[in-house]
């Protein structure tokens, strides 16, 4: 008797019994990784645990964690990199590495740190190397590209190749992705959700007047901000870059609310990122999605966006050195800020002091305020945090005076 045909059914029947036999996968737990300016070569890479952050109620306090609960790194690092200790240093990550992408001239190579091997890598130096290698645009796209705009070209990083090939690892220059706008001047950048599209906006933030929701915030010793004006400058307004077919393409005159990089949340449904509103430093904000370039609309005006209601950092500004927002999924947020050690605070009487270029050194003890939390809106519509906060306030000590990394912006990833 010859046996019965098996129907694409059947088939699909036991494909799918065995897709359940497998074993799934387990997802890799990602990390909050620092780099640390505590070693006199460069930076040690500091590998922490977010679930293990002490807990508090958001009732409890105005502000995310007081500085009193401090403590010190006691774990060796993880690894080290070499790179220098000057606002020129640009620390960037791609896929699961972490790149210095300026060590020195003198260096043969990018040194590099890949965070799920624990393996130390060297990358080439792009075809501009030195040369105006100033206020540069790294964006790492999907884990598969990392792009280098400057204001006269932009360069990107192809996949490296295997370990046993012959094959160089290399830039190649895109002529035609020169940027249309002044790098040095860049407000901030977001991933568009299609995966694909960049969108950055650069400028000035041209003065305004504030909507109901921001005049809360304004101090009523303030003036109320001018309105907006008409003209607009050269390259300035928002920009989207599509990584596939290498065009840019203007949105308007009009620039989206961040500071720094934003982030898309699908639960919320918008772009999330710390808000670069006048006046509204400290806070968060929403901000709808800006349709992609083939979506576009010639004179669209630009996205509505709401404020969020906690200042996420406060009553210390004169402590405070940058802060950076990381995106850990699922409307989970990670704010790390740094800050000047508050004993440290009368050495700052004399405001002239603060400025990067003074050749008054500041301080050498650092704080790290790392704060973890969710993001939801409420009944009203609003942005606010969720009750359960977890966080840490570290502190370390550089190992000199002058070079301050980074603009003073504390290094973190989340890989």
């Amino acid at each position: 008797m010859s046996k019965r045909k098996s129907s694409s059914s059947d088939d699909e029947r036991r494909g799918h019994h065995a897709a359940k036999r497998r074993p799934k996968l387990a997802k890799k737990k990602k990390h909050l990784y620092l780099l640390v300016d505590d070693w006199e070569r460069g930076y040690s890479v500091r590998k922490l645990d977010v679930d293990a952050f002490d807990y508090c109620d958001a009732a409890e306090t105005d502000d995310l964690l007081p500085l009193e609960q401090h403590q010190y790194f006691t774990d060796p690092p993880v690894a080290r990199i070499e790179a220098l200790h000057e606002v020129s240093c640009h620390l960037t990550s791609h896929g699961t590495k972490i790149f210095a992408m300026q060590p020195g001239e003198g260096k043969p190579a990018i040194p590099g740190f890949d965070t799920h091997t624990h393996g130390v890598t060297i990358c080439p130096w792009p075809s501009c190397q030195g040369n105006n290698y100033s206020n540069p645009l790294f964006v790492s796209v999907a884990g598969d590209k990392l792009f280098l705009f400057m204001d006269v070209l932009a360069e990107v990083l192809g996949d490296q190749p295997p370990y046993d090939s012959k094959a160089p690892w290399s830039w190649t220059t895109i002529k035609q992705a020169r940027p249309p706008f002044f790098t040095g001047k860049v407000l901030c950048h977001a991933m568009h959700p299609d995966g694909r599209t960049l969108f950055v906006s650069a400028g000035s933030r041209r003065r305004r007047r504030p909507n109901r929701r921001e005049e809360h915030y304004y101090s009523e010793s303030e003036s109320e901000p001018e309105p907006e004006s008409e003209s607009s400058e050269q390259g300035q307004g928002t920009f989207s870059f599509d990584t596939e077919r290498l065009q840019w393409t203007k949105h308007g005159d009009w620039v989206l609310p961040f500071s720094g990089q934003a982030y898309f949340d699908a639960e919320l449904d918008a772009w999330i990122g710390l808000c670069g509103e006048r006046n509204c430093a400290g806070f968060l904000c929403s901000c709808d999605v800006v349709a992609a370039a083939d979506e576009f609309i010639t004179g669209a005006s630009p996205p509505s966006w709401k404020l969020g209601q906690e200042k996420l950092f406060m009553n210390r500004q004169q402590l405070h050195l940058g802060v950076k927002l990381l995106y850990m999924g699922d409307s989970s947020f990670c704010l790390v800020e740094s800050l000047i050690h508050k004993e440290d605070d009368h050495l700052f009487r004399d405001e002239s002091i603060l400025h990067v270029d003074s050749q008054f050194p500041l301080p050498r003890r650092r704080v790290l305020c790392i704060n973890t939390f969710g993001l939801k809106y409420n009944k009203k519509g609003e942005l606010q945090t969720k009750p359960r906060r977890a966080g840490a306030c570290i502190t370390y000590k550089r190992p000199h005076d002058f070079g301050e990394s980074l603009s003073l912006t504390p290094s973190a990833f989340w890989l």
